[in-house]
């Protein structure tokens, strides 16, 4: 079973070790006390016993075994003590005086057990009693004391260090689980804002609470750092847009004279080919300044104002229809699998741009006789577009490549093309929010575009 995320945090783990060691720290603490409790209160029962013991050896030896008895009798009469253990027996083991029955004699101290009968029902229980045991010439006698007591204090000890250790480790675990909520929901305000800037949202910046902490300080530098890239990269974007506008002006004129020119009739026939060279090539030029131009448009995110619910079963139907005679034109087979009522929020011209950059693209780069697949699937994970063909394929050391602009793989750049056009598929499929990526279609590419899920 997989825990929960903030359980499996490094504050909660942090928090659990020191809970762990706490509670270390409190058995080992508690086991010295209940070593000290309990020796100090066993010698407080030898030093009372033994004291009893020698006032009535004294007794004994001044006065003989009569008067023993009889303190004996004394102490445990109705009015003597009755916590204590008392045996006076003879040298036939007959009980001369005492509550305790005749015992083998022993000198020194030993552990006793008796059964102590039930008030009610039941067998009783079994009381320990530390006795010192004197022989005399005629006699033994035994001082005992019950060592119950002794037994309730650990007892009590045992139960506050069990609930003061539960109580403790319960703390310390929701302590730390708090703690570790408290710090994933930063981290992942952090991991959201990290996943919209890698989206291509330079404008996101990582949430910071004010209270100076570790987080914070972490919080204030990236945000440092992303201001600095946003300038760089609003600077280069910038620069490449005004290139991109201040050149396209001349290149248009440069073609309407190229075509003045080729449509002169003095023209010969080599002159006219040097034309229509000079004039394709500057479509070309014209083709990249335009593709460039729109991934500077889609950037820019402006065109998100204009989402609307888009029928993308309706869009890729028409994309199929649209590219079925250009397949068929160049020898290959171009076929759809669409689920019906497939909607997403987007902007429906980008959109087509980029179903039909996806098919022009397996169109352009893979010979005839290649069978081309377009299918659109809607499930719990979102909406998967995919566009797959038979043909040769893509390294797969160049399948992330693909997606950089201007880049050509070195099959295709004998074919026709920018290398701008899955670059404007992928900042399209950005700008929805979509994750597009480059697969081995066994044989053949396949390129899919997963678009989230509603309300991710």
């Amino acid at each position: 079973m997989r825990l929960p995320k903030y359980l499996r945090s490094t504050s909660f783990r942090i928090a659990a070790a020191y809970a762990g060691l706490f509670a270390a720290s409190v058995v080992f603490l508690f086991g010295m006390a209940y070593g000290l409790i309990s020796r100090e209160m066993e010698q407080q029962v030898r030093a009372s016993v033994g004291q009893e013991a020698r006032l009535l050896e004294d007794a004994y030896r001044e006065k003989g075994p009569a008067h023993l008895a009889y303190m004996v009798a004394a102490r445990t009469g109705p009015a003597g003590r009755a916590d204590g253990a008392y045996l006076f027996q003879d040298q036939a083991g007959t009980v001369l005086a005492g509550n305790w029955p005749s015992i083998a004699p022993f000198a020194g101290w030993r552990e006793l057990e008796v059964r102590v009968p039930a008030a009610g029902r039941g067998t009783g229980r079994v009381e320990t009693i530390l006795g010192l045991g004197i022989r005399f010439a005629d006699g033994f006698l035994m001082v005992g004391a019950s060592l119950r007591r002794i037994g309730e204090v650990q007892r009590l000890l045992f139960q506050t260090l069990n609930w003061t250790l539960g109580l403790t480790l319960l703390l310390a675990l929701v302590g730390g689980a708090v703690v570790g909520r408290g710090a994933m929901r930063r981290v992942e305000a952090i991991n959201r804002t990290t996943h919209d800037i890698i989206r291509g949202n330079l404008s996101r910046r990582v949430p910071i609470r004010g209270v100076s902490d570790e987080l914070d300080d972490l919080a204030v530098n990236i945000n440092r750092m992303l201001d600095r890239i946003e300038v760089l990269m609003g600077n280069l974007r910038q620069v490449t847009n005004d290139i991109a506008h201040d050149l396209r002006t001349p290149l248009g004129r440069l073609r309407q004279r190229l075509e003045k020119a080729r449509n002169r009739k003095d023209q010969g026939e080599e002159e006219c080919e040097v034309l229509d060279t000079a004039i394709a090539e500057t479509d070309a030029i014209l083709h990249t300044f335009a593709a460039l131009l729109s991934i500077a448009e889609v950037e820019a995110g402006a065109r998100q104002r204009r989402f609307a619910d888009v029928d993308l079963s309706g869009l890729a139907e028409t994309i199929v229809e649209a590219y079925e005679t250009v397949a068929e034109d160049n020898g290959q087979t171009l076929t759809g699998a669409i689920g019906d009522g497939l909607l997403c929020r987007g902007d429906r011209d980008l959109l087509t741009q980029m179903m039909a950059n996806l098919v022009e693209n397996a169109i352009r780069h893979t010979p005839s006789g290649t069978r081309i697949g377009v299918s659109l699937a809607g499930g719990r994970e979102g909406i998967l577009l995919a566009v797959g063909d038979n043909g040769p394929g893509v390294p797969a050391d160049d399948r992330d490549r693909i997606f950089r602009r201007l880049y050509r793989a070195q099959q295709s750049r004998t074919t026709p093309g920018t290398g701008l056009g899955l670059a404007l598929v992928k900042v399209i499929a950005e700008l929805h929010g979509a994750a597009v990526v480059a697969l081995d279609n066994h044989p053949g590419l396949r390129v899919e575009v997963r678009f989230p899920a509603a309300g991710r």
